[in-house]
């Protein structure tokens, strides 16, 4: 099994830079193929070198599933230190210990400074007045208002998230979520939670 890769520090103190998070799924797969049941109790891996931040992900993710029906473990009870658990073997047995059906991973993939140019527009408002009610309001020549072009500035920071089944080792799910301008970690991991969740419900593996 290859080691465990955690993300350092660096998240946190990038997370915390700008205000007005928005995040969003950019990248989805489910395998076509399933036909299991719905999975019953899933263990939690957050790959984040700060603990904090990992127990928090980890609960909070363990707060919407257990809200859709599902049982759901942290990882950080079975294995507090995650350098320590570098082979198959070990994490296995954690996973037996937790009894879970069904292992989610979440990790840092990128954090990225992306400028975006936004091209210049011309749109139109209808201008002001009615003085002669609606037909006054109606012959009136819509306003043109110009907007210049200009390039904006965002930090977007991607999470990779994908669920396994204990019994087939199989991928069943993965997703790739983008949060723009993040105000804090905590916005992060909600909105990350929540929408993860929603589409594990909308791909048929939890109710």
């Amino acid at each position: 099994m290859r080691k465990i890769y955690t993300g350092g520090c660096l998240l946190l103190v990038l997370l915390l830079l700008q205000a007005c998070s928005s995040t969003k799924l950019v990248t989805r797969w489910s395998d076509p193929a399933w036909k299991g049941e719905k999975l019953h109790k899933v263990l939690v891996i957050g790959l984040f070198k700060d603990d904090l931040m990992r127990r928090h992900f980890e609960d909070e993710f363990i707060t919407e599933l257990i809200a859709r029906g599902r049982q759901a473990e942290a990882s950080y009870v079975f294995m507090p230190d995650l350098q320590k658990y570098k082979d198959e073997n070990q994490l296995k047995a954690v996973v037996d210990k937790a009894g879970a059906d069904a292992v989610l991973i979440t990790s840092l993939k990128d954090v990225e400074d992306r400028k975006t140019y936004v091209a210049p527009r011309m749109e139109y408002a209808p201008a002001m007045g009615g003085v002669y009610g609606y037909y006054g309001y109606y012959m009136q020549t819509m306003t043109p208002v110009y907007t210049p072009g200009y390039t904006r500035s965002d930090k977007v920071v991607q999470l990779e998230t994908r669920v396994f089944t204990v019994k087939d080792r199989k991928m069943i799910w993965a997703g790739v979520t983008e949060s723009f301008n993040p105000s804090s970690s905590g916005n992060v991991i909600r909105e990350l939670a929540a929408t993860v969740v929603a589409d594990m419900k909308k791909s048929g593996f939890i109710p």
